[in-house]
């Protein structure tokens, strides 16, 4: 049996990619500056990369799961042109507080802990937002915030990096 794989869990909006609101259209996915750079070095260490992500825009009828669904496929594409992949994708489709799947709570952290043989060992939770942030500490590994298109509101965070690329060293340094 293979020792399970330590995970950094990772926003989408914000995160891996430009904040443009409800993102309903793969035309409008630009990867962020150091993604690439970022997920190549959790990758050469082992890691497993997952997006958690809240698409209230679902609940809202702004978009549907397909939309969310193309949004994705068209990050995978243009990672793929890196040799690149994500390990898996989880999003939360509600608008209301209350749900067991929309961060900060950690149900779908532990559904992809589950699923795909993960430790929380030396894992950390990136993201734009306080819910980010909250989800990692909530689960017991790290939270980092990166900066997004609004002002951080939240816990403090383990780190505050300036980068992905920031956040993903701090992660290797501080597993070895």
């Amino acid at each position: 049996m293979m020792p399970a794989r330590p995970a950094v869990f990772l926003d989408r909006d914000g995160t891996l990619i430009e904040d443009k609101g409800f993102l309903g259209d793969p035309n409008g996915v630009e990867l962020l500056p150091t993604v690439v750079d970022a997920l190549k070095l959790l990758a050469a260490h082992g890691f497993a990369t997952v997006v958690i992500s809240n698409q209230s825009g679902i609940a809202r009828g702004l978009l549907d799961d397909v939309q969310v669904r193309s949004v994705n496929a068209e990050i995978v594409r243009r990672l793929a042109a890196d040799g690149l992949g994500i390990d898996g994708w989880y999003w939360c489709p509600h608008y209301q507080d209350g749900c067991d799947c929309r961060k900060p709570e950690p149900a779908l952290l532990h559904q992809a802990v589950r699923e795909h043989g993960l430790t929380l060992d030396r894992a950390a939770m990136i993201g734009d937002r306080g819910s980010d942030v909250e989800l990692g500490q909530r689960a017991g590994i790290a939270g980092i915030a990166v900066p997004g298109p609004m002002p951080y509101v939240g816990p403090e965070p383990d780190l505050r990096a300036n980068t992905l690329l920031e956040a993903a060293e701090w992660i290797v340094r501080r597993g070895r």
